[in-house]
């Protein structure tokens, strides 16, 4: 494992991090798990949503989270937008979300690490009705590259978000969750309505906390505050463009998306089984190519 500085203070470059809910895992999950032990097996890796492992996960480390954060997805969103996943993995420059439905095909992952972006996922599609259209935004957070300290960086901030004298005079404006959490919270929409003072006053602060805990309530997906959200707080947060993030990751369409990066693979792939599974049947490993590769 290589060794970055930053802040003067030496940090391991990357780990991998998986959540895992139950034990014994899916047919589908081992073959997500056959990937990233043949590609990524020689990172740092580790297993969260349990209080123990099995043996057969013996070369994976154990990071503990309350449980509570992997009862269903609400919950584990609330966790994705926590100070303290990030600062749990403070010794790493950067972290790798891998979810069990996802795949990788390349032990490429340092190169990834020094394009120095702070997030990076799948591109999404405009509409998946129609994959022509392009893409929209980046990126899905089921095979994602964090950078800890920014998502640190963006978590701890204080500075507003959206100004609510903005909010107030041009509500065309507003965020779009901002909105939503606006239109169901009555003493909100009234606090901002009179101003920025008295938002202060009640010492309810428009900040990346409040927009993290809206939007989890609102039901978003916690990759969403990463692609629209942090880069309001943070300016300088690095997401790159749609074209660069393809070469990382396919979600949806993963034939359009194939084509669109010159016929090929990506680092990786999230929702392979749930996305044109015929697609990916070429590309799985089984398991006897797994103990072919074990002798090698």
């Amino acid at each position: 494992m290589k060794i970055v500085r930053n802040s003067g203070r030496p940090k391991k470059l990357v780990a991998i991090v998986t959540p895992v809910a139950r034990f014994p895992v899916t047919a589908d999950e081992e073959i997500s798990l056959r990937h990233l032990r043949k590609h990524l097996g020689a990172f740092d890796r580790y297993i969260i949503g349990q209080r123990a492992l099995p043996r057969e996960f013996s070369d994976f480390a154990l990071k503990r989270f309350p449980l509570r954060y992997f009862t269903d997805r609400l919950a584990y969103n609330r966790l994705m937008l926590k100070e303290r996943f990030y600062r749990a993995f403070a010794e790493y420059e950067y972290i790798l979300i891998y979810q069990l439905d996802c795949l990788v095909f390349s032990s490429n992952l340092e190169q990834w690490c020094h394009r120095d972006w702070d997030y990076v996922g799948a591109p999404w599609l405009k509409t998946t009705d129609d994959p022509g259209q392009g893409f929209s935004a980046v990126g899905n957070g089921g095979l994602s590259l964090r950078r800890v300290s920014s998502a640190l960086r963006v978590l701890q901030s204080t500075k507003l978000v959206e100004d609510p004298a903005v909010l107030a005079d041009r509500p065309g404006e507003r965020s779009k969750f901002v909105h939503q959490a606006l239109k169901y919270t009555p003493l909100l929409k009234r606090m901002f309505a009179r101003g920025k003072g008295l938002l202060h006053e009640f010492g309810y602060h428009n900040n990346a906390r409040w927009i993290a805990r809206q939007m989890v309530k609102l039901n978003y997906h916690e990759d969403y505050f990463w692609a629209f959200e942090a880069p309001k707080i943070m300016h300088d947060f690095r997401i790159p463009v749609p074209r660069e993030a393809l070469e990382f990751s396919f979600e949806c369409a993963p034939a359009y998306c194939f084509a669109e990066n010159s016929g090929r693979l990506p680092f990786g792939c999230h929702a392979w089984k749930k996305h044109d599974p015929e697609f990916w049947k070429p590309f799985l490993l089984r398991q006897s190519e797994l103990a072919e590769s074990a002798k090698g």
